[in-house]
């Protein structure tokens, strides 16, 4: 099969776009969120609303190499359906994210693990493309690690970084109380886990 981008137009029904999806910058815990190799402490001026996305005036910076984790928290339950990333410029763009969900004690051994999708990156410049995701892995969100990096550019630079989705107005605590009511509900068989790409 053919690679490209996902969005609303792409006929893929597993990556239909829902319309109705917002803007969850609110649902999002700034003052938690991290990030992981970057030269300076400016994530959290990244993550902005999304009639923000083509300011230019904070950005990311790769560290050591082209590669950084961002970690966002988000006060609720939410369902992810879209996820975009603005690189500064077309020099110092990544071209590839990894996405995992609901995972603490974050480092880079992550990137040694399966992660929930695999997304190629465009520079996107003005925001216009978005990531949209397989909808069926994104459903409980409490928290969001995205693994970007470039294999041609270094250091990598990002601009901006938007999720958009459906707020569930289920709060983590009572996500976790419902998960030890009933801890059967988050058992998988690991045989009939599917992974879209490899990670």
């Amino acid at each position: 099969m053919q690679q490209h981008q996902h969005g609303p137009n792409c006929g893929c029904a597993e990556y239909m776009f829902n319309e109705d999806a917002d803007d969850l910058y609110g649902q999002i815990e700034i003052d938690k969120v991290d990030c992981l190799n970057e030269t300076a402490q400016n994530v959290k001026q990244i993550i902005r609303p999304e009639i923000e996305k083509t300011k230019k005036n904070h950005f990311v910076q790769s560290d050591l190499d082209s590669e950084i984790i961002v970690i966002i928290p988000f006060n609720e339950t939410v369902r992810i359906r879209q996820i975009n990333v603005v690189s500064l410029n077309e020099e110092s763009a990544p071209n590839l994210m990894k996405a995992y969900i609901n995972i603490s004690n974050v480092d880079f051994g992550l990137i040694e693990t399966p992660c929930v999708e695999q997304f190629v990156l465009s520079p996107n410049l003005d925001g216009q493309f978005g990531n949209a995701v397989k909808v069926s892995k994104f459903e409980n969100v409490n928290n969001l690690i995205l693994y970007i990096k470039s294999t041609v550019n270094d250091p990598i630079r990002i601009s901006y970084i938007g999720v958009k989705g459906i707020r569930t107005f289920q709060s983590k605590q009572l996500a976790n109380t419902i998960y030890e009511l009933n801890p059967l509900a988050k058992q998988v068989d690991p045989d009939k886990v599917v992974f879209d790409s490899v990670c």
